[in-house]
């Protein structure tokens, strides 16, 4: 069990998910918010699907962070890096943006996650050559998800997470903050997938998990984004705001 962090300690958080979830701690969590891990660009999915004899030994894979997240989706590591890091953690942070492209699916029943960072890596994307595809928003890939989720709730309630878990359920911006319209990604637009992870939202409530989340209104992008313009790249108020209500979350709990 996570030991309960007192007034004026350093909230403890994991992060499962995207640049979402990251950026709210690094641009708006100050000195009051600590990561104790970071497990990104892997599919709920992915986890425990070990394909790590798959992933090619000649990828060439520009940054370490890029193949630190490569090896850890082929390896399908999610839960036992949360079994490490329960003991260490005040809230479990999850946010679906990675899930967006889906999952490839091996013809050993392994699972890899359709991720940016795989489809840049010509030797890790030619594993999956000929493999099947399951795209986000299919009915296929909602139901194997939906089964996944409520497995994945059985894990967080048995390492006493569930209840320090918060999904941060934030539509993508329509507009920036010039007043533009977003750009698509990956061929996706905001009105789209927007559409396409309601229901999937709709699965976690269920579940009976808990949320973030902000009015639409105040959902912004900014085009000027340190990772650049995406309808998931917000503006800092929305990072502000959504960090202010996991701190008042945990302080209440």
């Amino acid at each position: 069990m996570a030991e309960e962090p007192t007034r004026g300690e350093t909230l403890r958080v994991t992060v499962y998910g995207s640049c979402v979830a990251r950026d709210s701690v690094d641009l708006a969590g100050g000195d009051a918010v600590t990561v104790a891990d970071y497990v990104a660009r892997q599919s709920l999915l992915s986890s425990g699907h070990d394909a790590s004899d798959r992933f090619p030994a000649d990828a060439d894979v520009a940054h370490r962070f890029q193949r630190r997240m490569l090896e850890a989706d082929f390896a399908g590591d999610l839960e036992a890096r949360l079994r490490r890091a329960a003991p260490t953690t005040d809230v479990l942070m999850w946010d679906l943006t990675d899930e967006r492209h889906g999952v490839y699916v091996l013809d050993d029943g392994s699972v890899i996650t359709r991720s940016i960072d795989l489809i840049s890596v010509p030797q890790a994307l030619a594993v999956t050559e000929g493999e099947q595809h399951l795209a986000f928003g299919a009915e296929e890939h909602f139901e194997a998800w939906s089964a996944r989720a409520s497995k994945f709730k059985e894990l967080l309630v048995e390492l006493d997470l569930f209840s320090r878990s918060v999904v941060i359920r934030l539509p993508w911006a329509l507009i920036g903050l010039d007043g533009e319209p977003t750009p698509p990604s990956m061929g996706i637009n905001a009105v789209e997938a927007n559409e396409k992870f309601e229901r999937y939202y709709k699965k976690l409530a269920e579940l009976g998990f808990g949320f973030i989340e902000i009015d639409d209104e105040h959902v912004i992008a900014d085009p000027q984004h340190r990772w650049g313009s995406a309808p998931f790249h917000y503006a800092q108020s929305v990072y502000d705001e959504i960090m202010q209500k996991v701190i008042e979350r945990s302080s209440n709990a």
